[in-house]
C-alpha cells in the first residue's frame, strides 16, 4: 500500500510539472530569450530591367526594439536601407510596429525562425513575406576603401549574414567598375573568399577591418591587397 501511494504521488508530480512546462511554452515572451538577435534572409525581384537581390537582416533587440537593414546592387552601387521600430511576442505570434507606421503581423515558426512582411527598400510597392533565419556572424556589414592611384577608386565590400559577398571597385574616371560575388567563411581571423565563378582566396578579418587581395582595376585585372574598413 505504502508502495502504490509513492508511487501516484511521483505521478502526480510529474503531471504537475508537464502542465507548468506546457503553460510556460504558451506564455507572451516565454521564447523571448531565443529571439533576440539577427534574422536573416533575402529574395529576388524583377526590376530595372533585370533581376535584382535583396538580402537583409531583422535585428530584434533586448530592450523591445528591432532594426531591418537591407542590401541591394543596382548599377555600380551598393544600396541600404534601414527601418526601425518596435516588436511584441504573444506566443507563437511576432508584431513588428515600424516607426510611424501601423503594426505587421508575423510568426515564431516551431523551428526558430522567423516569418514577417519585410520592406526591402524605400521604393518597394509592398511587403515582402520572407522566412528569416537567426545568425551569429560578427563579420557581417559595409566595408569600405578609398583607393588612390592613376584614379581614385572606391571599392565597397559587402558581406551579408547568411556568408554571401558582393564587392564593388568603381573608379572616378568613369571607366568600368568591378563586381565580383560569391561565398565567404570565417576562421580563427582569417576570411576565405571563393567567388561565383571557382576561385579562391584569403584575407585577414579583426574587428573593424577586412584585408584581401581584390581587383581594383578592371583593365588591369589582377588582385591586389587592400584593407577595407566598416
Amino acid at each position: 500500500m505504502r508502495h502504490w501511494q509513492t508511487g501516484s504521488k511521483t505521478v502526480l508530480l510529474g503531471v504537475v510539472l508537464a502542465a507548468v512546462l506546457i503553460c510556460s511554452a504558451w506564455l507572451p515572451g516565454a521564447v523571448s530569450a531565443a529571439e533576440v538577435g539577427v534574422y536573416a534572409g533575402g529574395h529576388e525581384t524583377a526590376g530595372m530591367g533585370g533581376i535584382i537581390t535583396y538580402t537583409y537582416g531583422v535585428e530584434l533587440k533586448a530592450d523591445g526594439s528591432y532594426e531591418l537593414k537591407s542590401y541591394f546592387v543596382l548599377g555600380d552601387a551598393l544600396y541600404e536601407y534601414v527601418e526601425t521600430g518596435t516588436y511584441q511576442v504573444d506566443g507563437s505570434k511576432l508584431v513588428l510596429v515600424p516607426a510611424g507606421e501601423d503594426a505587421l503581423e508575423g510568426v515564431i515558426n516551431a523551428d526558430g525562425s522567423i516569418t514577417v512582411p519585410v520592406k526591402p527598400s524605400e521604393m518597394a510597392r509592398q511587403r515582402t513575406e520572407s522566412t528569416l533565419v537567426l545568425t551569429k556572424n560578427p563579420a557581417a556589414g559595409v566595408y569600405r576603401a578609398t583607393l588612390q592611384g592613376p584614379t581614385t577608386v572606391e571599392a565597397t565590400l559587402y558581406l551579408n549574414p547568411q556568408g554571401g559577398y558582393y564587392y564593388l571597385a568603381v573608379p572616378g574616371n568613369g571607366a568600368e567598375a568591378v563586381h565580383e560575388q560569391g561565398f565567404y567563411s570565417v576562421q580563427d581571423g582569417t576570411i576565405a573568399f571563393t567567388t561565383s565563378s571557382g576561385e579562391s582566396f584569403s584575407g585577414k578579418l579583426s574587428e573593424n577591418t577586412v584585408s584581401a587581395p581584390f581587383v581594383v582595376s578592371k583593365v588591369m585585372g589582377m588582385r591586389v591587397e587592400i584593407e577595407l574598413s566598416k
